[in-house]
């Protein structure tokens, strides 16, 4: 038997066992977290997707050596208008290794995120690191908030520790967790920010704050209450259509407790998402809530904090929710699926039509490999050498290579042949880049963790340059929530991870809108449009429509913008109107 991780780009990064000659793979049962659960994913859905077996150019299958001759020479065409755009599909570390090679080029690649940036970067702004937050502190907790994140989709694991806690659910959407909860409150979309600093404001009001934590801990601390009354109460709980007894009750449940905030992305894909965590953190600040056991804030940690990465990463860079493909006379599209995944799909695929040569290197078929020039395929995790890395918990897990590929070729294989092709220096043999990690982690018996584990995260000091937690100083937002229209959600879906595996293809709508399930619809933004059948469902909000992210068509929906901080996708910026067809 041997031990790997799944690659996919999920938080719970399960370790895994595979039996080398059937390649069953089973959890592993002594993982500290994962516990040897794995998710239909991995179990299923990985072996039903399609592999791309060959190589193309120009829709013609050819040899293996032709499809790099070709890759290098389309590069060497485009001199400095070549583009590295890199995506997720798998989250292995070896993953950026072609980065190296664009620096080394002189070439461009990406900067932010189609997922999370926003919301890191609010968390920067107030801890100056996004550091995991342990399981075992999560454990510890007396009350769970689980704040704009379906636990038993994008983190299945992490319902084992919700047991036997007070839990409490802020959420659009009636979700399974959801419907778990002790209270739960289905908040208005996009007002996560006015329901963080409400509360924030009334635990100062209620004399709940923790003032030796403010005083020793916090920079500005006694500004902060001044900047939280210019929020009015009356006009924020209007915001996030509650009423002052909903607050009540959530003040009530967390009262005296230890508390730990399960936040999601969901909660920051606007152009504000950085200032929404950085209020939420700011509420955990004002509590207290930050190195000691059982409290925290737990959102997507920089898996890479406490590293030393022994890659050049640093190529030039555009932000990747905007990226302008049509200024590239190259690009080679890594593990993503931008003709699918990108907002403003409608310009993307404008923009596309301009890239003379459009090379994909990926294992699966998509809307990307059928409108590229060149396809490679890639190995799968089973057939190279890798380690993993979370952002969810602190283990490390390497990866070792387990069967011969019939097909394709690795990260590695790619970026080598290229540095042979142009005559570049500086890229050592693999398994250096894959040691150098590895002997950066700390051992814990058959464990390896982040260099940057730490039991109770923040206990000592923050990483900012006062070493104090730092809070929101300003809140700028220039878009008219008021405006006529529905707003679009467009969380994980249970069955697919973003445009990989079993995808979505309806709508989800309130009963309200008048409806029959199958009816097709068409939906409208002042981006784009599309036409989906209904499934109507009374866990909407009747002001909200929900498609899942991957469904195909739903980004001619959302907006071709980046956030205010963070250089992050905001797929939920925007207001939609139905039509019969």
């Amino acid at each position: 038997m041997k031990i790997t991780a799944c690659p996919l780009d999920c938080y719970d990064a399960c370790a895994v066992v595979v039996d080398p000659e059937s390649l069953k793979m089973t959890g592993l049962p002594q993982h500290p977290f994962t516990r040897g659960a794995l998710c239909p994913h991995l179990n299923r859905h990985i072996k039903e997707a399609r592999r791309i077996t060959a190589p193309r150019i120009d829709g013609k299958e050819v040899s293996m050596e032709e499809a790099l001759e070709a890759v290098a020479e389309a590069i060497r065409e485009a001199g400095e208008d070549f583009l590295l755009y890199r995506g997720s599909g798998n989250v292995g570390f070896m993953q950026s290794v072609t980065e190296h090679f664009t620096a080394a080029y002189g070439g461009w690649t990406t900067e932010g995120s189609l997922c999370d940036g926003a919301g890191q970067a609010g968390i920067e702004a107030g801890r100056g690191v996004s550091l995991a937050l342990p399981p075992e502190s999560i454990e510890q907790a007396d009350a769970i908030i689980v704040w704009g994140r379906n636990v038993s989709v994008t983190d299945p694991h992490m319902m084992e520790l919700l047991k036997n806690k007070t839990l409490i659910v802020i959420d659009p959407v009636k979700t399974k967790v959801a419907k778990m909860a002790d209270l739960y409150l289905q908040i208005r979309p996009r007002s996560d920010f006015y329901l963080a600093v409400l509360l924030s404001r009334f635990m100062f009001m209620e004399d709940m704050e923790d003032k030796r934590f403010m005083e020793e801990r916090c920079e500005d601390a006694e500004w902060y209450y001044d900047f939280l009354r210019t929020f009015r109460v009356r006009v924020s709980l209007e915001k996030c259509d509650i009423a002052l007894d909903d607050l009540g009750d959530l003040l009530y449940q967390m009262q005296n407790k230890k508390c730990v905030f399960l936040v999601g992305t969901g909660v920051q894909k606007y152009s504000i998402g950085d200032q929404v965590l950085h209020a939420i953190d700011g509420l955990a600040a004002v509590l207290g809530f930050f190195g000691k056991p059982g409290c925290g804030v737990s959102f997507l940690s920089d898996s890479m904090a406490g590293f030393e990465s022994p890659f050049d990463v640093s190529p030039k860079k555009v932000a990747k929710p905007i990226v302008p493909f049509g200024r590239f006379k190259t690009v080679l599209v890594q593990g993503a699926n931008p003709m699918a995944q990108m907002p403003g799909l409608k310009k993307v695929e404008e923009e596309m039509a301009r890239v003379e040569n459009l090379i994909y290197f990926g294992l699966y078929e998509n809307e990307t490999s059928s409108r590229a020039r060149i396809v490679l395929p890639a190995k799968d995790f089973l057939e190279k050498e890798d380690l993993r890395l979370s952002y969810a918990h602190p283990y490390v897990q390497p990866m070792p290579k387990i069967k011969a590929a019939e097909y394709g070729i690795s990260e590695y294989e790619l970026t080598k042949f290229l540095f042979e092709s142009f005559g570049f220096e500086g890229l050592k043999e693999e398994r250096f880049y894959i040691r150098s990690m590895l002997d950066q982690c700390i051992e814990e018996g058959d464990l390896l963790k982040s260099p940057a584990y730490d039991k109770h995260p923040y206990e000592e000091e923050f990483d900012t340059d006062s070493g104090n937690f730092e809070f929101l100083e300003e809140f700028e937002d220039d878009f008219d929530d008021e405006e006529d229209g529905l707003w679009l959600l467009t969380p994980k879906s249970p069955h697919s991870l973003n445009s990989q595996f079993r995808r979505e293809s309806h709508v989800w709508l309130h009963p309200s809108h008048g409806f029959k399930e199958d009816e097709k619809v068409r939906i409208l933004s002042e981006h784009g449009e599309v036409e989906l059948p209904v499934r109507v469902s009374e866990d909407i909000r009747s002001d909200s429509v929900l498609i899942y992210a991957g469904t195909p068509g739903v980004n001619y929906l959302t907006p071709p913008t980046k956030s205010l901080m963070g250089k992050s996708a905001c797929y939920q910026e925007v207001k939609i109107t139905l039509e019969r067809v």
